[in-house]
């Protein structure tokens, strides 16, 4: 018999077994009991032949004498009876036991494997924009120009996937920050973290935020917050044709933070929706192959500060993303 794989495993094995050993051991007990009271029903009472008066013999006293006849019939009966439901009761109480003790196993692999491809994600644009600017870099140097202002922009893009990381990490612990953020800030990080590979797809962001005394704040984490719209920009970005812009809107709008990203690509088809599902992807109009994470990201991070993302009704082509979160202390 092979061993369980991990301490997880061997403490749910442990269990399911001590479970199942309980309450099989109470279902046979209460099964003898029902099986011993049917024989006793079913049996033929006959005083007559061990010479016992019926009207002075008590029950008790009859079966210690030996004065109740067993019915064999109607014995295998119940002996057959009590089997089939003894075999029936272990497979149903195995199967409830097996779910409920594999379920935090289950749900622990899920989250695993959710952590898995949202780091390789939400690390893969991060990692192009170090990628550009080391090109960027490159090219300063050979060129002879100043290169302090590219060393400064790798730090910022070094310290912006810190911060990712250490975002992933809580919500892989479900654990969340809530703390006065800025959304402006948070969206222009965002714009500023991703404007490079904005400038290689020859796209341009419009970003308009709202006036500096009048900032719209959230209770939730910058860090979140940025991650959340940058991953609808880079999306948004990678199905723009060339030439054409990104627009970005940030205002607050009946105790909603409201961000507004619009794009001009082949827009998302009939079903817009699916694509908030882990996995899915755009239809054909664009030649951006994506893991279809992107979103169902942004929606998950949304959620975590009780907001949420769809696509909005867009007038003309392309695609426009609407993102809200509730104001701190419900602001109107």
């Amino acid at each position: 018999m092979a061993k369980p794989s991990s301490p997880s495993a061997a403490r749910a094995a442990t269990s399911i077994s001590r479970s199942m050993v309980i309450a099989m051991s109470a279902i046979t007990a209460v099964g003898l009991l029902i099986l011993i009271a049917g024989v006793i029903i079913g049996s033929r009472h006959e005083f007559s032949e061990h010479g016992l008066d019926p009207d002075t013999m008590n029950p008790a006293a009859g079966i210690v004498q030996g004065a109740w006849v067993i019915d064999s019939r109607k014995a295998l009966l119940l002996i057959v009876i009590f089997g089939v439901c003894i075999i029936i009761a272990t497979g149903v109480v195995g199967w409830f036991f097996s779910k409920r003790e594999i379920a935090p196993m289950e749900e622990a692999m899920r989250l695993q494997r959710n952590f898995v491809a949202d780091a390789s994600h939400e690390l893969k644009t991060p990692l192009a924009v170090i990628g550009a600017r080391t090109e960027l870099l490159e090219h300063r140097l050979k060129a002879g120009r100043p290169i302090e202002p590219t060393i400064a922009d790798l730090k910022d893009d070094v310290t912006r996937m810190n911060e990712v990381i250490n975002d992933l990490l809580l919500a892989a612990t479900s654990a969340l920050e809530h703390v006065p953020t800025d959304v402006g800030a948070a969206v222009s990080s965002a714009a500023d973290s991703i404007r490079l590979l904005a400038d290689r797809h020859e796209v341009a962001l419009d970003v308009s935020l709202p006036n500096a005394d009048d900032p719209v704040i959230v209770s939730g984490g910058s860090t979140g917050i940025t991650r959340c719209v940058v991953a609808v920009l880079d999306n948004a970005i990678a199905h723009s044709p060339a030439g054409s812009r990104v627009e970005v809107r940030v205002k607050a709008e009946r105790g909603q933070a409201v961000v507004i990203i619009r794009d001009h690509g082949p827009g998302l088809g009939d079903d817009p929706e699916r694509l908030f599902h882990r996995f899915s992807r755009a239809g054909g109009g664009s030649d951006h192959q994506g893991y279809g994470l992107g979103l169902a990201l942004a929606r998950d991070i949304a959620v975590r500060y009780g907001g949420w993302i769809d696509a909005a009704p867009t007038n003309g082509p392309g695609t426009t993303m609407r993102i809200t979160i509730p104001l701190a202390g419900g602001d109107e």
